[in-house]
């Protein structure tokens, strides 16, 4: 279990809603590169989340809440693999369909399958139930504090 500190926003019947702060892996670092400037650019907005429980919190309270290692595993491979490997794969498709004389030349039959690819991929991540972030639900972990 991934665990993260959040604070309680707002108390329903059976859930909590709570805010997190998004954390930079170079966040502290004082350069001037590309990602510490994403960083700043993208960090300052909190994440909030809904979180069914029945533990007494009030706002304010700092709590831990907490992901499953696979289910993170999983939306990482949904999110970034998926994409590369239908990428590489429509451009490899594309190439070998361009050699058998479909395309012009064999780097635009690369480049066509690849966007056919990775647009294919991207619209069944927007549109197939079973390959969204279903199991991905943080859970009430324990209080901190008030």
């Amino acid at each position: 279990m991934i665990e993260e500190e959040a604070i309680v926003t707002q108390v329903e019947e059976h859930a909590i809603w709570v805010e997190k702060f998004r954390k930079s892996a170079c966040g502290s670092c004082a350069g001037g590169c590309s990602t510490s400037l994403v960083a700043r650019l993208l960090g300052g907005k909190p994440l909030r989340l809904r979180i069914a429980t029945e533990a007494r919190v009030a706002p304010g309270d700092r709590v831990i809440i907490g992901v499953e290692e696979g289910a993170l595993l999983a939306g990482s491979f949904r999110m970034y693999l998926f994409p590369l490997f239908s990428l590489i794969g429509g451009a490899l498709l594309g190439k070998l369909l361009a050699a058998q004389g479909l395309s012009a030349t064999a780097e635009a039959g690369s480049i066509a399958g690849g966007l056919v690819g990775l647009g294919l991929t991207l619209v069944l991540l927007k549109y197939c139930p079973s390959l969204q972030r279903q199991n991905l639900h943080p859970v009430f972990i324990r209080r901190i504090s008030r």
